[in-house]
């Protein structure tokens, strides 16, 4: 009968080891699917350097534009 003190201690320990592998394989297959949803921001990347370089064109428009409206407003105050 001393066997059954032996299940006492091994069946929740077979749970806590079961339990760990679990949570060990979870965490593995969780960080491949960040790792595949990432995989795609590659993609993203080039859109947003694609936007950026956008953005700097215009605001290279947008200072010319001021440095002329600046000449014209000038120009406008310096007429008496």
């Amino acid at each position: 009968m001393y066997w059954w003190g032996a299940l006492y201690l091994l069946v929740p320990l077979a749970g806590v080891i079961g339990w760990s592998i679990y949570m060990i394989q979870r965490s593995k297959y969780r960080a491949q699917e960040r790792n595949a949803e990432l995989a795609g921001s590659s993609d993203l990347r080039d859109v947003v350097a694609q936007n950026s370089e956008v953005s700097r064109q215009l605001l290279a428009k947008l200072e010319s534009m001021d440095q002329r409206l600046a000449a014209v407003e000038k120009t406008l105050n310096d007429i008496p």
